[in-house]
């Protein structure tokens, strides 16, 4: 029974303090100030502009681009940015549609993401991705 009792016990501890730990995690604003347009043509380049707030400083907000049908549709100019220790960042990648979508299996769009990560000490990150259906026209 004394047994039952302190597994009761740290089981009740170990549940005190995850609600704690978990509540004390920072949660950054992540927000797209300017995103890809529903429609681009070939050649078009355009800048996403996602912007990060956070109330703790953190190590580091990285914004990579992701595609569903990679180095065809739109493609991304550069690998992506990132800044260091901050509590605000302004993040750009820019993208230029390459070739028409008007064969893709999906109807003649494609999913451009942008993925944004932010890390904070001790391992913590918080990830976003944004995701924007393109239409690229000849």
């Amino acid at each position: 029974m004394k047994r039952l009792l302190s597994l009761f016990g740290l089981t009740m501890l170990l549940i005190v303090m995850t609600g704690i730990l978990t509540a004390a995690a920072p949660l950054p604003t992540i927000v797209v100030v300017d995103g890809l347009p529903l429609t681009m043509h070939v050649g078009e380049t355009h800048v996403v502009v996602v912007q990060v707030e956070s109330t703790e400083r953190f190590i580091s907000a990285t914004a990579l681009p992701s595609f569903q049908f990679p180095g065809k549709g739109v493609v991304a100019v550069q690998g992506g940015d990132r800044v260091g220790s901050d509590v605000s960042a302004t993040l750009e990648v820019t993208f230029k549609a390459k070739s028409s979508t008007a064969e893709f299996p999906t109807g003649g769009a494609a999913a451009v993401h942008v993925v944004v990560g932010v890390r904070y000490g001790g391992g913590y990150v918080v990830v976003e991705d944004f995701v924007f259906p393109v239409t690229v026209l000849p």
